[in-house]
């Protein structure tokens, strides 16, 4: 059972995040909720706890300024924001402390099923290697983004054909705006321009390795029409794919 805080200023919210889930059967145990993030801090200068749920925006100290202050104090603990603003700032701001759950109110049940199911499968993790828990938290930091962005990559490759920026948010537990902010800050590319250019990838290897007709590599890199296609990597390779295609077999 994970141990876990919850803060929110909002008391019909807190109290009903709190207490309307049947936490103990994903494995975790509620052992408190504060009103404002400084007697959440003051909580957790003296106790330690795997989770810590927060709102951003509150009265004096925020949830991010919450977050800050326990990721120093370098305990491990996990994040999960839970705000009703959709902004890209605070979604940056709270990638630099390894906030990897973020989620937009009004919350629904089946979303905090997921969230924290794949949050608990997280800590199970760590605990079976707690040696990685010395790094230090810039290490930690880099770690995790390393990961979350090679699982986004790996998740591309494997679905070419139906791949969309809601279909890999949905698949790692991420909000697709978080997500599209996060890869794009990680890797400097924006998500729309890394899907285009991993499909043109794939298709020139298919024109090059297959015998296939280009209204079917069309459709096995997720373009419904072979116009469409031929447009996209006439426009990525300044050549039609019968050209790349006639090309290549011109090099053999």
């Amino acid at each position: 059972m994970y141990s876990m805080i919850v803060v929110d200023d909002e008391r019909e919210i807190r109290k009903g995040f709190c207490q309307y889930f049947p936490w103990s059967d994903i494995g975790f145990n509620i052992v408190g909720d504060f009103s404002t993030a400084q007697e959440a801090d003051e909580y957790l200068q003296h106790h330690a706890v795997d989770v810590v749920v927060t709102d951003i925006k509150m009265i004096g100290m925020s949830g991010l300024e919450l977050i800050e202050a326990e990721y120093k104090r370098n305990r491990g603990s996990s994040f999960v924001v839970v705000s009703g603003y959709r902004n890209f700032e605070y979604a940056r701001q709270a990638m630099r402390f390894g906030v990897q759950h973020y989620l937009l109110k009004p919350v629904r049940w089946s979303q905090i099923q997921k969230e924290f199911t794949t949050l608990h499968q997280e800590l199970d993790q760590k605990q079976q290697v707690p040696e990685k828990e010395n790094r230090t938290p810039e290490s930690r930091e880099r770690d995790e983004e390393n990961d979350t962005i090679r699982r986004i990559k790996e998740y591309v490759h494997r679905h070419y054909e139906d791949v969309s920026l809601e279909s890999v948010a949905a698949e790692l537990k991420m909000n697709p705006d978080y997500l599209s902010t996060f890869f794009h800050n990680k890797t400097g590319t924006k998500f729309s321009t890394y899907l285009m250019s991993a499909r043109m990838k794939e298709a020139a290897r298919l024109l090059s390795k297959t015998s296939l007709q280009i209204q079917a590599v069309a459709q096995r890199v997720g373009y419904a029409t072979a116009n469409s296609f031929a447009r996209t990597f006439r426009q990525y390779f300044d050549v039609s794919p019968k050209q790349y295609r006639l090309k290549g077999d011109d090099d053999e």
